[in-house]
């Protein structure tokens, strides 16, 4: 399930740590698998398509089982249709 989420982009402006924007779920990525921005942003504004895209390998919470760590593939994402960033694990965003 996709949630909201406080990214702080890196010096290459990639995410480096993740947190859940309503519990105190952390992140630290350890790879940025994908990078994708759209190239028609004015395009999809107001629209739910994504603008700005990353899948990216983390450490931290296992979904579903927060009490538990690991790792897990996650995607990170901005939609034209809402503010900030919104985070799910792959295979459900």
């Amino acid at each position: 399930m996709e949630a909201p989420a406080i990214v702080h982009l890196g010096p290459r402006m990639t995410p480096d740590t993740i947190w859940h924007a309503t519990s105190s779920l952390r992140w630290e990525v350890l790879r940025v698998l994908e990078d994708w921005t759209t190239r028609r942003y004015h395009d999809v504004l107001g629209t739910p398509a994504d603008t700005r895209r990353f899948r990216v390998l983390v450490s931290g919470p296992l979904p579903a089982r927060p009490e538990q760590t690991g790792e897990f593939v996650m995607v990170v994402r901005r939609v034209g249709d809402r503010p900030g960033w919104w985070i799910a694990p792959e295979g459900d965003a």
